[in-house]
């Protein structure tokens, strides 16, 4: 979470100061400037924190910014790829900045609108995703697997952004958008 998330309960240096005197007190974590997360005791894991999912959310929800996993991601977040990105990259239209997160580093990236028309879809997601695999290399089981990691609501959104896609994907949206399949 970020103090921008605290804005309806009084003035910013008051947040900011209730913030920094719970992290002096131990009971949250400063993740980097402006960016705290609630560490939990796991008994296999010791302490955990905040997911890079969680961190992209509260840096995009904080700044205002349109994010888009990149190629790497989109294709490990749908199983199309076993490999965990050793940076987790994320395009964005906003300016470009680093958040470490214990050993795993996250980067924004600045892009254009163009390709960010897709960004917080799911649409989005799958595309990157495709684009990964490459034009000529899609075959039944990348769809299968893609199918398997998506909920039905978010298959039928693909359909209604097959005009925000290129033309060698669309045919690949509307295979994962048929109901029958």
């Amino acid at each position: 979470f970020t103090p921008h998330d605290f804005v309806d309960l009084g003035d910013p240096r008051s947040v900011g100061m209730a913030l920094t005197r719970l992290v002096r007190d131990g009971r949250i974590r400063r993740l980097s400037r402006g960016l705290y997360d609630c560490s939990h005791a796991h008994p296999v894991l010791g302490q955990t924190g905040a997911t890079s999912d969680a961190v992209v959310s509260a840096v995009a929800r904080n700044k205002n910014l349109r994010v888009l996993p990149s190629k790497a991601v989109a294709a490990n977040r749908l199983g199309l790829n076993t490999q965990v990105p050793a940076q987790m990259v994320y395009h964005t239209d906003g300016a470009p900045a680093r958040v470490q997160l214990g050993k795993l580093k996250i980067v924004f990236r600045r892009n254009t609108g163009r390709n960010l028309a897709l960004a917080g879809r799911p649409s989005g997601l799958v595309a990157q995703a495709l684009r990964d695999v490459g034009k000529d290399h899609v075959r039944p089981h990348h769809l299968k697997r893609i199918r398997d990691h998506l909920p039905a609501m978010d298959r039928k959104q693909l359909k209604q952004d097959l005009r925000l896609v290129p033309a060698w994907m669309r045919p690949h949206f509307q295979e994962l958008a048929r109901a029958d399949a």
